[in-house]
């Protein structure tokens, strides 16, 4: 689909500089942008990459707009947020589901498929099994019986959704995303290992994204439950009976370990971990690589673990570590001699 620029801003609500009847018709990053396409900047050190482009519009701040001059604008206070608008008006996001059931794909007779339900190759649909109106269910995906998923979902390819799991409305689900799976519940007696059988479930709710090859673990009796709005990245675990606040967003390899509580509004940065029986406050930012040993009671920026420095020097720096209880201990001495 093609728009020109006057019909662009009306869509997006934004006020626009340029030639109204300039055609729009993709997006594309700053360096690679033909005529017709559109790019957006979200920060002022990228200005000078808008000179070298080819775009044919770009979507600023009002701020940053003054500052460019040869290029038709539109102004929106959220340019990447904006930017993904343009992108659905354009036609370039998600298509219509198809509505075909592919002829190999074992759907159980017991199973409620809403309509325009699309459904790819040798994926199984096990009993009592409900899907909502014009959800896509991809290739090789296979839904465990009693399995509950909304309208206008996208299941990508290879995700498995074990026993009880219930996925709301407008998910996303993307490649070998494991729902339900057992948690990591055993009981140690006479020195071996015993399984602790798992009987919760996962619930998600509404509008949540969840990454390729992601794990969310079923509960051991109560649900883990991801809020509407979540977004999880790729390669993430989410262990039994967690509980993750409404749009709060994760970043990929995070681990979450069994019955941890995150709030709502938190930012959870890659490679962090957050151990099990914790509760992490509304409105937190955990910066990468963290590792989150106690409550967090309070909104704010938390921060562990060591930032890369050179070799030689982070030797010294660790030798010096090690020493550290030596040397308050010392110091320990030297404020207790002179009172």
């Amino acid at each position: 689909m093609s728009l020109n620029l006057q019909q662009l801003a009306a869509a997006l609500q934004l006020e626009f500089q340029g030639e109204p009847g300039l055609t729009i018709s993709g997006v594309a990053s700053l360096k690679s942008a033909t005529p017709r396409d559109l790019c957006f900047v979200q920060h002022r050190k990228y200005l000078a990459d808008v000179a070298a482009s080819q775009c044919g519009a770009v979507i600023l701040t009002r701020e940053l707009s003054t500052q460019v001059d040869d290029r038709a604008i539109l102004v929106s206070d959220n340019p990447q947020y904006s930017f993904a608008q343009a992108i659905a008006e354009l036609g370039l996001g998600r298509q219509p589901p198809t509505g075909i059931v592919h002829p190999s794909a074992q759907i159980a007779e017991s199973a409620l498929i809403g309509s325009d339900v699309s459904v790819g190759a040798l994926t199984v649909i096990g009993d009592n099994v409900e899907i909502g109106a014009g959800s896509e269910i991809g290739s090789g995906v296979v839904v465990a019986p009693g399995v509950r998923i909304g309208e206008r979902c996208q299941i990508h390819d290879r995700v498995s959704l074990g026993q009880a799991v219930t996925v709301g409305d407008r998910c996303i689900l993307h490649p070998g995303a494991v729902l339900g799976a057992d948690g990591f519940g055993l009981a140690l007696h006479q020195q071996q290992w015993h399984k602790i059988p798992q009987l919760g479930g996962v619930v998600i709710e509404d509008d949540v994204e969840i990454g390729a090859n992601t794990t969310i673990d079923r509960g051991a009796l109560d649900d883990t439950v991801i809020e509407t709005g979540c977004k999880l990245d790729n390669q993430i675990q989410v262990a039994h009976n967690v509980r993750i606040g409404a749009h709060t967003a994760i970043a990929a390899c995070v681990g979450i370990a069994g019955s941890a509580v995150i709030g709502r509004n938190c930012k959870i940065s890659g490679a962090a971990v957050v151990l099990g029986h914790l509760s992490v406050a509304d409105n937190v930012t955990i910066t990468a690589m963290s590792l989150v040993t106690k409550d967090i009671r309070q909104p704010g920026v938390y921060s562990s673990g060591t930032p890369l420095m050179e070799n030689s020097l982070w030797h010294r720096s660790n030798a010096r570590y090690k020493a550290l209880d030596q040397l308050a201990q010392s110091v320990a001495r030297l404020e207790k001699n002179k009172q």
